[in-house]
């Protein structure tokens, strides 16, 4: 049976730890292009939100998720309990660290990086497969500048947008918008070396 990706965000375990939203979640796979024998890392796995659509999304295939906090991880194998999830490999680290030994990898996914973005990107590029997606969220404008300036030179051809998201809630009669905080997403796909795109 297909999955479709925008598991409601009421469904995960959350805790206090940050947890990508249902709508950012949809862009997010779709834009990796998540098949259902795809090799997928998600670095700053958080709650596992993202790690878990990509394992539902990818039966056959295989997901790793980096986290570096220990109530993430703790959150991460609940909600993998929860969902019934057992293609997925859980990795207590902070990237680059942790990203060593990998196979090929037809998505990777970054959620965090702690200030570490060139050397988790220099690991991305060598573990992607040709034709595979880098996909990037950014909550502040420095991280979005960061990945843009990373991705100059090296063999990817990208884009990106800023979603900005509102969400109706009821009021009697009526219903308001609440807005969630905007996101940068970019999405790059790995060329042959030595080509260059940007």
């Amino acid at each position: 049976m297909r999955h479709f990706f925008g598991i409601p965000d009421d469904e995960f375990i959350r805790g206090d730890v940050p947890m990508t939203k249902c709508e950012i979640r949809k862009a997010v796979m779709n834009e990796a292009r998540i098949d259902e024998d795809s090799v997928v890392l998600d670095v700053g796995a958080g709650t596992g939100s993202i790690s878990i659509e990509a394992a539902l999304g990818a039966p056959k295939g295989h997901v790793y998720a980096i986290e570096r906090f220990d109530k993430g991880i703790e959150l991460i194998y609940q909600n993998m309990e929860k969902f019934n999830v057992s293609n997925m490999t859980v990795i207590k680290s902070k990237a680059p660290e942790g990203m060593e030994d990998l196979p090929p990898l037809d998505a990777v996914i970054i959620g965090g990086s702690a200030g570490g973005m060139g050397a988790i990107v220099d690991e991305a590029q060598r573990l992607l497969k040709v034709g595979g997606r880098l996909v990037v969220t950014a909550v502040t404008m420095e991280t979005g500048y960061t990945i843009l300036k990373e991705l100059k030179g090296r063999p990817f051809s990208y884009d990106g947008y800023q979603m900005s998201i509102s969400r109706y809630r009821k009021a009697g009669p009526y219903h308001l918008l609440d807005p969630l905080s905007p996101i940068f997403i970019v999405a790059a796909t790995k060329l042959e070396e030595g080509e260059q795109h940007g």
